[in-house]
């Protein structure tokens, strides 16, 4: 049986109402000057005018929040989805500027990846208050209720995904399966300008051609030193983070998708573990490659989901 964690939480407003002694001057002591309570509403009272009133609608939400639950097209999963823990489905930080964190770990290697949001606070028909997080590409409206946060996408249909998160601490630790000392480690020799050889996709093995584009064009890989990469792909520039998992091996990321980076036999191979193998060899620079020239005789499907296969004599 679920259990649900309640807290309470409760914002006391100082109204600025004091009781103090009536004297013979009323609105002051005898020297006739404002007894201290009187003073003290008349700050707070002031201070009420400058600042408008006080809105807590906000405060249920402010802090750290962290899934438990979810449901996807009514299925409820309660302990792992996809084969990775709740906790990294989504976490959240509802900061008091009007700004928040959305983290998530779904990565192949649990590395972590943040978005950035606004948030604003209307109430709902029931008069429940509701946190909209607002992005240019999406919104996701949250509710708290006995201290449980439910957060739905409302541009989904009614069957929408809901998550549900409890106010935490601290987040939930990823485990990292990486080697001690690796700050130790020189890692040069993965550095610098390299471009695809032979390309494994499943049983289909590329060395030339990856439908109209020659191998060494398709992938295009630079490695920096301060752990970010570049990608060419086709033309199209991904950007990358990167991190030793071990003193032989890199792991190279972007939101959802990740590479494991090895040197064997003198070629860098990247590997996303999933089907799609990748040699390069090391360049001083990038064989030059007139990407538009061949614009018209791009196949309409994914060149790289589905490359045409190479033509046998």
């Amino acid at each position: 049986m679920r259990k649900f964690f309640c807290f309470c939480i409760s914002a006391v407003l100082l109204a600025g109402a004091f009781c103090g002694c009536t004297s013979k001057n009323q609105g002051g002591n005898d020297n006739g000057q404002p007894t201290t309570a009187e003073a003290t509403t008349e700050q707070v009272t002031a201070t009420e005018a400058d600042t408008g009133p006080v809105d807590n609608s906000a405060a249920p939400f402010i802090g750290k929040w962290e899934t438990y639950k979810v449901s996807v097209n009514g299925d409820v999963y309660e302990s792992v989805y996809a084969g990775y823990p709740l906790s990294s489905i989504a976490k959240l930080v509802i900061k008091e500027d009007n700004t928040a964190e959305y983290i998530d770990n779904l990565n192949p290697h649990g590395k972590e990846r943040v978005l950035e949001y606004k948030w604003s606070i209307t109430s709902d028909k029931n008069g429940s208050d509701v946190l909209h997080l607002l992005s240019p590409d999406e919104r996701l409206d949250c509710v708290v209720n006995q201290g449980e946060m439910t957060m739905t996408n409302p541009d989904m249909s009614d069957e929408t995904d809901i998550y549900y998160l409890l106010s935490v601490s601290e987040f939930t630790e990823v485990e990292k399966n990486t080697e001690a000392g690796l700050d130790k480690v020189d890692f040069s020799r993965f550095m610098g300008k390299w471009e695809a050889s032979h390309v494994t996709m499943g049983e289909e093995e590329y060395d030339e051609k990856l439908g109209e584009y020659p191998v060494y064009a398709a992938f295009r890989l630079e490695l920096k030193k301060d752990h970010t990469a570049e990608m060419t792909i086709i033309g199209d520039i991904q950007e990358y983070e990167w991190e030793p998992e071990t003193k032989d091996q890199l792991y190279m990321w972007s939101d959802y998708e990740g590479f494991v980076i090895k040197i064997e036999s003198g070629s860098l191979v990247i590997d996303d573990e999933m089907g799609l193998v990748i040699k390069l060899k090391k360049v001083n620079e990038f064989t030059e490659y007139d990407f538009e020239a061949v614009g018209d005789s791009i196949p309409d499907e994914n060149i790289l989901l589905e490359p045409e296969e190479e033509a046998t004599t």
